[in-house]
């Protein structure tokens, strides 16, 4: 199923932030080809090893796709673009200076706990066929 061309997303599975994201990329993937994964997956462990440096899951979303790794801003970008909808709109924001871009990104992902706390899609999100550990 996983191979050198799969595209997955890592979340932190403890977000509910991330975990809500983690279901509309997949209800809203177009292109059916986006996994959703915890950053406690052996998935993640796995594909860790291939990088010297990698992204910490707890700060930022990451993309694996195509053998290669995006975080912060220039992963949304990308998995907006992959999903093929109307959300490919925002890789118009690739105009934007990449620091500046991720400073809105780390301010989000800084409040992010706070931003959403009513509602746990957590459970929901596991039971999903792309969801893969």
């Amino acid at each position: 199923m996983l191979n050198q061309n799969s595209t997955i997303v890592f979340i932190d599975d403890d977000c509910i932030f991330c975990n809500f994201w983690g279901k509309y990329i997949l209800k809203n993937d177009r292109s059916d080809s986006i996994l959703i994964s915890p950053s406690t997956s052996n998935i993640f462990k796995e594909i860790k090893k291939q990088f010297n440096q990698f992204p910490n899951p707890k700060e930022t979303i990451i993309l694996y796709h195509n053998g290669q790794i995006y975080s912060k801003s220039q992963a949304v970008i990308k998995i907006s673009l992959l999903m093929k909808n109307w959300q490919s709109i925002i890789s118009l924001s690739y105009i934007i200076p990449n620091f500046i871009r991720d400073f809105i990104y780390d301010t989000i992902s800084r409040n992010r706990k706070s931003i959403m706390m009513d509602s746990c899609v957590i459970d929901e999100l596991k039971s999903k066929d792309k969801y893969v550990i």
